[in-house]
């Protein structure tokens, strides 16, 4: 009995996965599936899916219920029958991400650059006595005292 009801089952299953029910609509059909999914974005769909199913039994009214399956329905749709809408729509986000972090870059580099022009260089080596004692006996005239070459 057990498996002649998974047989059942799995025989229903096959069904309703068939090639025709997951063909590829036409371009036209899939800009308009685009369109009403963005239209119910602009209506704040996306953020009641978000919220859960839960939250949407209790908080939701009919009307409201019937958008967000629509909502849902029209996101299968996009992903399912026209892969290419959103293999478009993920290289628009890949680049959309590229472009910001090249800005970020760009901000990054001029931070840099005026964090370095407020560096102010080392000063330079004070004279010590020895160079003042020497240079005041060149200008003396006395012979300069013999370097010593080691310790």
């Amino acid at each position: 009995m057990l498996r002649s009801i998974v047989i059942l089952g799995g025989l229903i299953l096959v069904g309703a996965g068939s090639p025709a029910a997951a063909e590829r609509v036409d371009s036209a059909a899939c800009k308009g599936f685009e369109l009403e999914k963005a239209a119910l974005e602009k209506a704040g769909i996306a953020e009641d899916v978000a919220k859960g199913p839960e939250w949407a039994k209790t908080n939701l009214a009919p009307d409201r219920l019937r958008k967000v399956g629509r909502f849902i329905h029209l996101d299968e749709q996009l992903k399912f029958r026209c892969p290419d809408v959103i293999a478009a729509a993920a290289v628009r986000q890949m680049e959309e991400q590229a472009r910001l972090r090249a800005l970020a870059a760009l901000e990054r580099a001029r931070l840099w650059e005026e964090s370095m022009k407020k560096v102010v260089p080392p000063e330079r080596k004070p004279k010590t006595k020895v160079a003042e004692i020497k240079k005041r006996a060149r200008q003396k005239g006395i012979p300069p005292l013999p370097e010593r070459k080691s310790r």
